[in-house]
């Protein structure tokens, strides 16, 4: 590689000096295209569908925060705290509502994909930078009905981190840029513990082998100040908080939740078998079961080259960013390793574009080496590959929207209900429940869902008188079943609600003797029957 080439490669420009106000136009065109097509994919569907489960996690945790109360020590969560007040926020600034959140997810879903950019740009041409962000235009917040949950917050939060962290390592003034990548670091080990853990350990990767570039721009000394700033930032969001939770009580039961339970339980509770190919499922599942597969091929495929690059002792600025991309691709490889399905792998996606379209161009200019005046040819071929791509990945949106994907067009109905906004097929049989249990629960009474539909609290504007939010086979000991009878006849809800009955009886059975010893069955709406004193 040349000289001139290295430094394209090094500074993302791709050209010459005199080319910027051209390169800077292309930028915009493609930040753009970006937009409108995430918006022509969003605005459809960001109001469509209802998640009574996770979706009514996220919101009625909202709910309690914005009652005064703690997470982890008010109720009991799987996720870090910043979520549920990222969403409170949201709530309080926007109005508490459902539409307010997918409001939010909207935005995250615009977000991601120019960081993914950003990223990219920051490190290879305007082209593969492209083609690393249109996949995640539809490969992100849609499977996900542009709900903003922890993962999708720690995922732009870490982002942003990544970002900043690259514009520091390259000196001057930008270095103080490592402060808030610091910040967004503790962000997003506030949002995801694991995807906050998967950073850290990526930025500390990309330092060492920035230390290790016989290109480097920084000197060792220079890499460690800007390792310090980076530190900075994260301490000094976590050491304050640290404080506060436990000066609140809280700290021992995040703790408990979010450390040592995804150790002992979630693997064993909520794994999901790995996808894997059958000749009478739909095209689109192998498909998808295919990336499982493809994605780490791929990471091995560009550790080889590495490690070829290595030996040759050819360990240059182009292989630190690689080393880097490799590792925080296959760290966050794992959240697919823990729960093999479609949504873990698409929310694993992000760092492998970015790890696919510089890895293409690593291997371009170590075996196509042109000068800047012969560039114009591979630009042409560029742009077609650019418009091949993107148009595969419209095409696979279609395919995958009757697995994946609320149509728009079967959303025809509004739920009518103060803190709803969103719209599904059928509305009246969720508001007709809605409305029996208002009915029979006056505003000071809590209400008990089980064993998973805390939207049903949130829709209702009841309180939940236990720490569950939810109940799931094998998460919670028979203690805890204990407890959760203890703080519900301390504040007898005044309607039970219960799904699949039968299927709750397998694993929570004490809960129920207690539910049919104090209540009696008043009727049944669809899955749901209703409990009354």
């Amino acid at each position: 590689m040349n000289d001139m080439a290295q430094r394209g490669a090094h500074s993302g420009d791709g050209g010459l000096p005199g080319e910027k106000p051209r390169r800077c136009f292309g930028d915009v065109f493609c930040v753009g295209a970006l937009v409108l097509l995430c918006l022509a994919i969003g605005l459809p569907r960001y109001r469509v569908g209802i998640g009574l489960a996770d979706e009514g996690f996220l919101a009625y945790g909202a709910a309690r925060v914005m009652e005064g109360q703690l997470p982890n020590r008010d109720f009991v969560s799987v996720q870090p705290p910043l979520s549920f007040y990222t969403a409170a926020a949201t709530l309080k600034l926007l109005g508490t509502s459902l539409a307010s959140l997918r409001m939010l997810g909207l935005g995250l879903h615009l977000l991601i994909p120019l960081l993914v950019y950003a990223i990219s740009r920051s490190l290879t041409g305007r082209v593969l930078s492209a083609m690393a962000a249109v996949p995640a235009t539809v490969l992100g917040l849609p499977f996900f009905n542009f709900v903003p949950f922890a993962a999708w917050q720690g995922m732009a939060a870490t982002l942003m981190a990544v970002l900043c962290y690259l514009q520091a390592a390259r000196g001057g003034r930008r270095r103080y840029l490592a402060l808030p990548a610091g910040v967004m670091t503790a962000a997003a080990l506030l949002s995801r513990q694991d995807q906050g853990l998967y950073l850290v350990i990526s930025i500390s990767a990309l330092t060492l082998a920035l230390r290790q570039a016989r290109d480097g721009r920084l000197s060792r000394a220079d890499l460690n100040r800007v390792f310090r700033l980076w530190l900075m930032g994260v301490v000094g969001v976590m050491v304050p908080l640290a404080v506060f939770w436990l000066g609140q009580g809280a700290l021992p039961q995040m703790f408990e939740q979010l450390l040592v339970f995804p150790v002992t339980t979630y693997a064993r509770t909520s794994a999901l078998p790995f996808p894997v190919f059958r000749a009478g499922q739909a095209f689109v599942s192998n498909v998808i079961a295919a990336l499982c597969y493809v994605l780490p091929a791929f990471a091995i495929a560009a550790a080889l080259w590495l490690a070829n690059r290595i030996v040759r002792r050819h360990f240059r600025l182009r292989e630190a960013y690689l080393a880097f991309l490799l590792v925080w691709s296959a760290l966050f490889y794992c959240q697919v390793l823990t729960r093999s399905d479609v949504y873990h792998l698409v929310i694993a996606l992000p760092p492998f574009l970015i790890l696919w379209g510089y890895g293409w161009e690593s291997v371009w200019e170590r075996w196509n080496p042109v000068s800047e005046r012969s560039r114009l040819g591979p630009k042409i071929v560029g742009y077609l590959l650019l418009s091949v791509w993107s148009a595969g990945v419209i095409w696979f949106l279609w395919s995958v929207k009757p697995l994946y994907l609320t149509d728009p067009a079967e959303a025809r109905q509004t739920i009518s209900l103060d803190r709803a906004g969103v719209r599904v097929a059928d509305a009246a049989p969720l508001e007709g429940l809605v409305h029996l249990v208002q009915r029979y629960a006056p505003a000071d009474r809590s209400i008990l869902c089980l064993p998973y539909q805390p939207m049903l609290y949130f829709l209702c504007e009841r309180r939940n008188p236990t720490h569950w939010n939810y109940l799931w086979p094998g998460d919670q000991t028979a203690e805890d079943h204990e407890a959760l009878i203890r703080e519900a006849r301390s504040d007898p809800p005044a309607v039970v609600l219960i799904a699949d009955e039968a299927e709750m009886s397998l694993y929570a059975a004490a809960i129920l003797d207690y539910v049919h010893s104090e209540y009696r069955r008043a009727l049944q709406a669809g899955r749901v029957t209703v409990y009354l004193p």
